[in-house]
């Protein structure tokens, strides 16, 4: 159909454009002859402005120009064979026709003019639809764009409120206190377990700041702390490690707790999570299973003592009588064979090796110098003895204690030690050991040091530690003192044990690899 329609178009402007052209001659002809057989002066001539104007109206510039030549063509040619009025000069009516002529030529250009001014009319229009119709396009791209930005976003809120929704539910089944706070510690959400826990309705915390839930010794007041934890990557590390507190309920009673941070940057802005347990029970748990390994060692050690008294006292008392029998046998030989004698004196000597295994196992499950003698000498003949039996070099260097030790203390302390030197006989490879033993008003410590080949602490960090140092930590744990333990590969092992005197000021009962 638009093709048809276009073609049609063509004809009729062709059509049109013919009898346009047409037309105009006719009319220069006929404006010919009227000036040549009716002479007026110069009126007649002048008809040749109106075919000028008429060939105006065709859609060719050329036109104008050639129907303002050919007027001034028949305008001369017709000044040439009209008869002159005699009453009037020539060149009055020479100048009538120069007059016509300019103002033929007048009329085409001013055609030409006007038909340049709607061309460029034309033109800009044109563009100007051009620019319409590509903006047009443009803005109905960007509304689709729009409205599929606008779907997409009204799709993802509904997605966030359901998923809001879905944590909020998530958050309020939890059994722990989760908290959300804003970088002025202000409280923007605060879950079900937080309402269990502290005792608040959300409404009574919401805005507030989080100082509300802590007691006064945990708040923190400057802010820099605060920025120092939003920017510092290592410190929010450290942060995001449970630690224990205090929590501090809506009735003024406060508990222990064990609480972690993390923060979310979105932006400039910046919230924390923090997570709270009430770890009452857990510590309770705790004291109860530590009394009980505090028990259970001293049973130990009682036990210890009790079998290696009776080794001693007993078992060994009665080798040595069967030993002197045997004794008193091989006095009177005349009562005896050569080959009985002989089996006497074989049996006489593993005898008295039996009764030293025997003196030796009692020592080894408690030794009674330790009672007798106390700590310093225990020490002492324990490094020697050791020193003698591995070759290594041992150093005792012990303060005088005036006082005579608790019986719990001093055994820990023999045990520690006892347990160290096992440990270095076995992995250190050392060439020399050290043992210190210093006193004060306050506590009792005990260093040991090797210059073995050391271990990596992180190792022990990342694994289970092994039995000896398991069992060290609960002896010093149970007489509420502190072991630290320091290696490093190639640099030997440092091991230290502070015990607190009863009734002394000493720190939280801690054991640390550091």
């Amino acid at each position: 159909m638009p093709i048809v329609h276009s073609g049609s178009m063509r004809m009729q402007n062709q059509f049109r454009e013919s009898l346009l052209f047409g037309f105009t001659t006719l009319m220069l002809i006929a404006v010919f002859i009227f000036d040549i057989y009716t002479p007026t002066a110069f009126a007649d001539h002048a008809l040749f402005a109106i075919v000028v104007v008429i060939a105006t109206a065709s859609r060719f510039s050329w036109l104008p120009f050639v129907a303002a030549g050919a007027g001034t063509f028949l305008t001369v040619a017709g000044g040439l064979g009209t008869p002159w009025f005699a009453e009037l000069p020539r060149w009055i009516q020479m100048g009538n026709r120069s007059i016509t002529i300019v103002a033929l030529w007048v009329l085409a250009w001013f055609a030409w003019k006007r038909r340049q001014a709607e061309t460029a009319l034309q033109r800009a229009n044109e563009d100007l639809e051009q620019k319409v119709t590509k903006r047009t396009q443009e803005l109905a791209a960007v509304n689709r764009t729009l409205v599929r930005e606008i779907t997409e976003r009204v799709q993802t809120e509904q997605a966030l409120r359901l998923s809001q929704r879905r944590l909020a539910d998530i958050l309020d089944i939890a059994e722990d206190a989760i908290i959300v706070t804003a970088d002025d510690r202000s409280i923007t959400l605060f879950n079900q377990g937080a309402v269990k826990l502290f005792g608040y309705d959300p409404e009574e915390v919401l805005g507030n700041r989080i100082d509300l839930l802590l007691p006064e010794r945990f708040r923190i007041d400057h802010p820099s702390s605060i920025n120092a934890f939003a920017h510092d990557s290592e410190s929010a590390s450290r942060m995001a490690q449970r630690r224990e507190m205090f929590g501090l309920k809506k009735d003024g009673s406060e508990f222990p707790a064990e609480a972690s941070i993390s923060k979310l940057s979105l932006g400039e802005r910046t919230t924390f999570t923090v997570i709270v347990r009430d770890i009452t029970d857990r510590l309770r748990t705790e004291r109860q299973l530590q009394s009980l390994t505090t028990e259970l060692m001293t049973a130990q050690e009682e036990e210890r003592r009790r079998i290696a008294r009776e080794l001693h006292d007993d078992v060994n008392q009665r080798l040595a009588l069967l030993a002197i029998e045997m004794t008193n046998m091989l006095s009177d030989p005349s009562t005896l064979t050569i080959q009985a004698k002989e089996t006497i004196q074989s049996l006489n000597q593993r005898l008295v090796r039996i009764s030293d295994d025997v003196r030796r196992m009692a020592y080894q499950f408690h030794p009674s110098i330790l009672d007798d003698l106390g700590l310093t000498a225990a020490l002492k003949h324990m490094a020697d003895e050791w020193s003698t039996k591995t070759g290594i070099k041992t150093v005792v260097v012990q303060q005088e204690i005036a006082d005579p030790l608790p019986r719990d203390i001093a055994s820990c302390l023999y045990r520690v030690a006892q347990e160290s030197l096992a440990n270095i006989m076995k992995h250190a490879r050392a060439a020399r050991v050290e043992l210190e033993l210093t006193c004060d008003e306050q506590e009792i410590t005990l260093s040991i040091y090797d210059t073995g080949v050391g271990f990596d602490l992180k190792d022990i960090r990342a694994r289970h530690p092994g039995l000896g140092l398991v069992n060290m930590r609960e002896r010093v744990r149970s007489v509420r003192g502190r072991l630290d333990i320091q290696s490093q590969l190639g640099r030997g092992t440092h091991i230290i044990v502070h015990i607190p005197f009863s009734g002394a000021r000493h720190e939280e009962t801690t054991s640390s690899y550091s």
